[in-house]
Order: structure tokens, then sequence, then C-alpha cells
């Protein structure tokens, strides 16, 4: 506490004009947890340049320039901790200040601000109540409201937990549509994704997987469209109550692979950008398809591995001599062209049968033959001088069975 006092206490000394603050992640510096294991797994999403413009023209006027941040402290990583971000893009600040997890309300009322940007809708809904109660005049602003859209496009489809596709309905066509929408100047596409589906389904995805791009017409305007997949952690009962649609939406779908790709052709129809999505998505459905069968077979499998090791003629389980099998999972297939499938394919070897007679002559000549080889035993294996290495072939040598 003593510490922070002190810390105020030099900041007043040195304000010489309005207090202005900005928060940092996806107002200064744009970022989204990406990641199979989302939580801290951070990406870079691009930088508001208009924002950095404000703040060092705000500097530059003689303003005091804050960043409040939401962020722990002690969670920060030096690399990418706000102080080394802010060094790295050439941006003075008179001071950084952390809630670690809690709004900024009062933490920029107690710093004296009188303009705040931040890209959370609920800060500015904090920010005002507490304003009601201690008759602050801070002004707040989104900082995404500087900066226009681009002519490029992030589009895509989310996949469950449960392993189902989503996709939307628009408002205004009533289409079938991708997921996703343009990106503002300064983003990254995988951001783009992310923050459209934030936005306008309220849902936060992670482990986001690039398809491709490619220019598509969309009311008779070619723009470049770079396409996505989302996970969510959910599964198609908890969606429900996971989203909340904005008005740009009217609707969602969740189903299989088949019943997405039904939509197409459905009263309402679909837009070019979902079918793209589909034929991106194609070129991997050899992959969807394996994973199904896997999954159908890895049950069954199971209970017939366990009845195979485990029972049998024997009162001991497992049969005297064996280790106890635990695991029943699955194994992993073979390659194609390997083990059974791979034999059906080969031709059938018909055997040959040679028959040879041999006079009374021929075997004392072959017996007499035996007895001389026995004589000259080979003393090096393959006959390479040197070489006793397996086979049994030199004097004390192994057999190539171990111990």
């Amino acid at each position: 506490m003593k510490k922070f006092l002190n810390i105020m206490k030099k900041l007043n000394e040195n304000k010489n004009g309005k207090v202005i603050t900005f928060d940092f992640d996806n107002t200064i510096v744009k970022s989204f947890e990406n990641g199979a294991e989302p939580e801290g797994n951070y990406q870079f999403g691009g930088l508001n340049y208009e924002i950095i413009k404000r703040m060092k023209k705000f500097k530059e006027g003689g303003a005091t320039v804050l960043v409040v941040t939401s962020r722990h402290q002690v969670k920060e990583d030096p690399q990418t901790s706000i102080r080394t971000m802010l060094d790295s893009l050439g941006l003075e600040v008179d001071g950084i200040f952390y809630t670690n997890g809690q709004p900024k309300a009062q933490k920029i009322y107690e710093l004296g601000s009188s303009l705040h940007y931040d890209d959370d809708p609920a800060e500015h809904e904090a920010i005002k109540a507490y304003g009601n109660l201690h008759k602050n005049d801070i002004t707040v602003k989104f900082p995404d409201d500087l900066i226009s859209d681009t002519n490029e496009v992030a589009k895509g489809v989310i996949l469950t937990a449960d392993g189902l596709f989503v996709i939307a309905q628009r408002s205004d066509s009533y289409e079938w549509d991708a997921v996703g929408g343009h990106l503002m100047k300064g983003e990254e596409a995988p951001f783009a994704f992310w923050r459209e589906i934030k936005e306008e389904m309220g849902l936060s995805v992670h482990s986001v997987e690039y398809l491709g791009s490619m220019d598509t017409k969309w009311k008779k305007k070619k723009k470049l469209v770079h396409y996505f997949m989302g996970r969510v952690s959910y599964t198609k009962e908890e969606l429900k109550g996971a989203i909340e649609l904005q008005w740009e939406l009217s609707d969602y779908f969740c189903g299989n692979f088949s019943a997405i790709e039904e939509k197409l052709n459905s009263p309402e129809g679909a837009t070019q950008n979902l079918q793209n999505t589909i034929n991106f998505l194609l070129k991997e459905n050899l992959l969807f398809e394996i994973e199904d069968f896997q999954k159908k077979m890895i049950k069954p499998h199971q209970k017939g591995k366990e009845r195979l090791l485990r029972t049998g003629p024997q009162d001991e389980i497992p049969a005297t001599g064996m280790e106890n099998v635990i695991d029943m999972k699955r194994s992993k297939s073979a390659p194609p062209g390997f083990g059974a499938i791979g034999e059906e394919k080969e031709a059938k070897r018909k055997k040959k049968l040679k028959i040879r007679f041999k006079s009374e002559l021929d075997e004392k000549k072959s017996k007499k033959k035996r007895k001389k080889g026995k004589k000259r035993a080979n003393k090096y294996h393959w006959g390479v001088p040197g070489w006793d290495y397996g086979g049994g072939y030199g004097e004390g040598g192994s057999d190539g069975g171990g111990e």
C-alpha cells in the first residue's frame, strides 16, 4: 500500500495536463488465446496504429499518459510484458497499472483520468456505473472506432467439443454463411476471425486452424477471403446457453459435416463463402472419415480384446507365464498396403512340387560330399573374413536369439 501511495504522489507531482488512460490488450496490441489449452497461450493479432499515434500525440501535447490493464502482473512473461512491448513500439508512458483481473473503473478514477480507451464493453459499463456513484466525468471510447475495415475477410466454421460444425444465418439475406467478417486495419487474419466470432456470437474460439485463401465475389465486389476452422470447449447442448447472437446474425446451426453440406441446397440458400469453406474442408475429408471410423471401432475393439486376453480355459488370469494386459485401447492402424489388406492384394503364389529320382550311385556321392563339408566348417559368417556378427557361423558365436 505504501509503495502504491508513493507512486501516486510522484505521479501527481509530475502531472502537467490531462490524464489519459489506455487499456493494453486488444486496445494497443491485439492478441488472443489460441492453443489446445487456450489459457495463457497468446498469439499476436496485430496493432492499432491509430491508438499508437494518439498516445504519442497526447504525450507530445503535455498530457499524462498511463496504461491500465487487467493483466496479472506476476504472470507476465518478461519477453511479452507490457513494458517490453511498449519499448519495442517506441511508446513512452508515465506509468503502468495492473488490476490483476479486477475491473479497471476504481483505478481509473483514482488516477484522475478524464479519457479512457478500452475494447471491453464490460469495462465501459463498469466505469459508467462507478461514475454514477462517485460523480466522475470520465469519457470512455472504443479503440476500434478509430480504424476502418479493409477489403480482406476472415471466414470459417466452428468445431464443437463433440465434433459438430457450427455455421450462421445472415440477418440481411437469411442465407447460411461461414462465420466471420472483415479484417480491420492493422489486424492479422486469425485474430479477425477470433474477434468476429466473439462479437457476433459471444464465443471465444481457440486452436484456430488456417484452411486457405482465395478471391471471392460478394455483391459484385471481389475480396480476398481467408478461411479458418476454430474450436470451442462446448458440446452441442452446452452451446445453447453460451451463444449470444448479435444483430448481424438471425440464427445458427450445429450439425455433422453431411448436415452442413445439406444447408447448401436448403430453401434459404448458402453464401459462396460457406461453399468455399466446405471445399477446403473436403480436402481433409479423409481425416474426418478415419477419425469417425476409429471412434466407432474403439468400443467393440476393447471388448473383443478383453474377451480374448482375459478369458479362456485357464482358471488363472492372466494365463500362467504371461503378463496381465491392462490397456485395452485399440492400437494404431498400420499404413495402407501393410497387414491383412495389403496381403489380400498380393497375387497368390502357387507352390511347385519338384520330384527327383536318385540312383544308388548318386546317393553314395552325396554322402561322401557331406562328410567332407563337416571337416571344412567355415569359421566366418557369410564367408566374409573378420565378420562374426550374428548368424552363429563363427567359432563361439551367438545363435542370434539373445539371452
